[in-house]
């Protein structure tokens, strides 16, 4: 029987930080059979934010990779042709509950209790890519993430992702069908996703959580490269409008130092246009099995002050194993023009600083 290809996200991939390496390990094979996979990531954080209004102390999850509980499997249907299946749900390790979902991609479809509302999706698989249903990952998140040295994670979050106005489709979407390039094309690599809102007909929000997004790259040996780009629609107000968002992100591998970089453009097209960009230089440097993570973003937007915060942060993440580790990591954001980020549930007065830490410890199985 010829061998099948599964195109998908491995979880040894969701704590590796870079584009290439996320889509080198992305590519899983499988042959023959089918297969039902229990896996999933226990991470809890001591986080510290200091601000000039209030700072705050707590205890949290996922300071450094997301923590979850999953099911995934895959089957083989002949002739070259796979099904397959992913239940994710999202866990707060800190007091054993877990997240929300967006049913509809709006602002109010956010729904409570446990659901699988990192992922949920269905997908057949063959030599021509897969097709993909459910709710996922939106194309142009991607980048936000690959080549963000702390994965969107704790208080090293890159600033364009804690600063975006990208709405409720800036990380996931649901209602998804996507199709997925096949992993053999020299290290080219592309999807496409359109997503429902799901409202009914003839109405004035019609379209409203409607959307689509895609990405392509290009990643073999240590250079990758990647450029992505969404929509999401929304009925135009004062306070609301179409949600374009647009990115690139580069990374190359030295051995020695991986460095990394992102540029981030979002819009609003509502009454009064309101426009995002961004940026992110980091670097990820292997001590032996170990890492040092070093990242510097910016995001401002182009109201009338042009608030704009800066951030650096800096992580050290110590592997006591493949499946277990404690980190630590530093983080500073400086404000100007209005802005008032702050870390770790701090509170900061406008052009005031922000500083903040955490300190966890990570389990996978």
């Amino acid at each position: 029987m010829r061998r099948v290809t599964l195109a998908t996200f491995a979880v040894g991939a969701l704590s590796a930080a870079g584009m290439a390496s996320a889509q080198t390990s992305a590519v899983q094979s499988f042959s023959g059979g089918s297969s039902v996979t229990l896996f999933g990531i226990a991470d809890v954080t001591y986080g510290y934010g200091s601000g000039s209004i209030a700072s705050k102390s707590q205890l949290y999850s996922g300071g450094n990779t997301a923590s979850r509980l999953g099911f995934r499997g895959v089957e083989d249907l002949g002739g070259g042709m796979a099904a397959g299946f992913w239940l994710e749900a999202g866990l707060n390790i800190d007091d054993g509950s877990t997240g929300t979902t967006n049913t509809n991609n709006q602002s109010n479809g956010s729904v409570g209790g446990f659901n699988f509302n990192r992922r949920a999706t269905v997908s057949l698989m063959d030599f021509w890519g897969e097709v993909r249903a459910g709710r996922d990952f939106t194309a142009h998140y991607r980048n936000r993430t690959d080549v963000d040295p702390f994965s969107n994670n704790g208080v090293g979050t890159s600033q364009p992702q804690a600063g975006s106005i990208g709405g409720p489709t800036s990380t996931r979407a649901s209602n998804i069908v996507a199709y997925y390039l096949p992993p053999n094309l020299g290290g080219f690599f592309g999807e496409v996703e359109y997503y429902y809102g799901e409202n009914g007909s003839p109405s004035p929000i019609e379209d409203d959580g409607n959307g689509y997004s895609g990405r392509v790259g290009y990643a073999n040996g240590p250079f990758a490269i990647a450029l992505a780009a969404g929509r999401t629609k929304f009925a135009r107000t004062t306070t609301n409008g179409d949600i374009d968002s647009a990115n690139l992100g580069v990374s190359w591998d030295f051995k020695v130092v991986k460095v990394m970089g992102g540029y981030y453009r979002d819009k609003v097209d509502k009454v009064g246009e309101l426009t995002g960009t961004g940026y992110l230089v980091g670097a990820i440097v292997p001590i032996g099995f170990d890492q040092i993570k070093v990242s510097w973003s910016t995001y401002g937007t182009d109201a009338v002050s042009d608030p704009t915060a800066r951030k650096w942060a800096f992580g050290y993440v110590y592997n006591f194993s493949k499946r277990t580790a404690v980190y630590a990591t530093y983080a500073r954001v400086n404000n100007s023009g209005g802005s008032t980020a702050a870390v770790n549930g701090s509170i900061t007065d406008a052009n005031r600083n922000s500083s903040g830490y955490d300190l966890g410890m990570k389990l996978s199985f």
